[in-house]
């Protein structure tokens, strides 16, 4: 489990590293590993060059490129890994939101809080991985984790499954509905139905326009005006509720 911490202060690059010396030491089923940044431009530069992080812990009040911007800019980039908040206040409640923050961590950072906020994130992008899928296709069964489907499309009678990184599974012929074959993805709350014949996972969507849906990787869908309201509305409440 990667996770970078981004503060341009060093007393609380400081501060953290003595916290999270202490999570790794007492936490190490989680084999978690931590590494520091003071620029939110040499951060994106490791994401570029050594893939991205699990778990992003951001400064938001930094010079130049704030904390929030940081987060749009890994959003963009593809990045989806967890990010949490370093403030000390609640103003930037909001534009977190834009960024899909899963919590904050005031400052100064209490100890016992910080384990509880890591816990949480850690355990959420474990469940996340583990599930799995089974596609039965026309050469064999497929198994994708739920959290590589960026949707599940009904193409005439079989299904197209689109994955993050460009890869599509498609499934036998259907002998149910598409709701009856994607019944198991929708009973994830990160996917939702789209009509009768679209399944989305929430977690990769980036933008829900008029009349369409963007996904990690800029993959787009065309999609009615009245869906896309419902989903926008969806989408919105998922990443207020998502780690209920």
């Amino acid at each position: 489990m990667r996770i970078a911490v981004c503060d341009d202060e060093a007393v609380c690059r400081a501060q953290l590293l003595d916290i999270a010396t202490d999570y790794a030491e007492e936490r190490q089923d989680k084999a978690v590993v931590f590494e520091y940044f003071s620029d939110p431009e040499e951060l994106l530069k490791a994401t570029g060059e050594n893939g991205f992080f699990d778990i992003y812990i951001l400064d938001i009040v930094m010079p130049g490129m704030n904390g929030i911007q940081l987060g749009q800019a890994l959003r963009k980039s593809g990045a989806d890994g967890k990010i949490i908040y370093l403030t000390g206040s609640q103003e930037y409640a909001l534009d977190s939101f834009r960024v899909r923050a899963f919590d904050y961590l005031l400052k100064p950072i209490d100890k016992n809080t910080f384990y509880t906020v890591l816990d949480e994130a850690i355990s959420s992008i474990n469940i996340k991985k583990d599930r799995v899928l089974v596609i039965k296709t026309r050469d064999n069964n497929t198994r994708v984790t739920f959290d590589s489907i960026l949707y599940a499309l009904l193409d005439g009678r079989s299904i197209e499954y689109h994955l993050v990184g460009g890869k599509t599974v498609e499934s036998t012929t259907l002998r149910t509905t598409f709701t009856e074959a994607v019944s198991e993805l929708l009973q994830d709350k990160r996917f939702t139905l789209c009509g009768a014949g679209l399944a989305v996972n929430m977690h990769h969507v980036t933008a829900v326009e008029s009349e369409g849906i963007v996904f990690t990787e800029n993959e787009r869908v065309l999609l009615g005006k009245k869906a896309c309201r419902e989903l926008r509305l969806k989408w919105s409440n998922y990443w207020i509720n998502e780690e209920d």
